[in-house]
């Protein structure tokens, strides 16, 4: 079974068509975890793992959608391996037509060269996440990016699996798209902090 954990702090009028999303799989086999607090996305997803009873996690942010295919080809991939990574599209504001992000299998090397993984393709082991102790709840931002590291360096079987498996929402809202250049460079300098604990 699939636990799929919708982490969230507020319904910004785009959770039922997550669920919805999660409605329409192809994949019967999951169930829907509402990871739900005031506090930060890693505490929420934290949450929803310690709720979970499925063999894989698949977190599902509360504005973004699942391809009606995304779970059966996440969990065909990812036999043999500890966890696997899809391709994203982009749609919402500012998107006239599809936008994609591909993955491709990556090393320690190049993940702290370049972040190589979108994170919303990705499906884990539930087992591997509780054995690496879940997401940094110290982190405000690069939560994903920071396990991925974290997984990679500790010798998780991983690989990229071709294919749309998400789609990701671009709107006013977004945590991970800086509104100045202030934020940006914060952000740039938080993620630097971060891989030198993996270097």
């Amino acid at each position: 079974m699939v636990s799929v954990i919708i982490p969230y702090n507020v319904d910004r009028g785009y959770l039922r068509d997550a669920k919805l999303s999660v409605l329409n799989q192809s994949y019967s086999d999951w169930e829907i975890i509402n990871a739900h607090s005031d506090n930060k996305c890693s505490y929420n997803i934290n949450l929803g793992l310690e709720r979970a009873k499925g063999e894989y996690i698949k977190i599902l942010a509360e504005d973004d959608l699942l391809p009606p295919r995304s779970l059966e080809m996440l969990v065909k991939g990812i036999q043999g391996y500890d966890f696997v990574y899809g391709d994203a599209e982009f749609f919402g504001e500012g998107y006239t037509g599809p936008k994609r992000y591909r993955d491709k299998t990556v090393t320690l090397d190049s993940m702290l060269e370049k972040n190589g993984i979108n994170g919303g393709g990705c499906l884990y082991r539930t087992e591997i996440l509780r054995a690496v102790g879940g997401w940094d709840e110290t982190l405000w931002t690069a939560e994903e990016y920071d396990l991925h590291l974290r997984l990679i360096k500790n010798g998780y079987k991983h690989r990229h699996i071709p294919g749309i498996v998400y789609r990701y929402r671009i709107h006013g809202d977004n945590k991970s798209i800086a509104k100045d250049s202030f934020s940006r460079l914060n952000r740039h300098e938080y993620i630097e902090q971060i891989k030198q604990k993996y270097v």
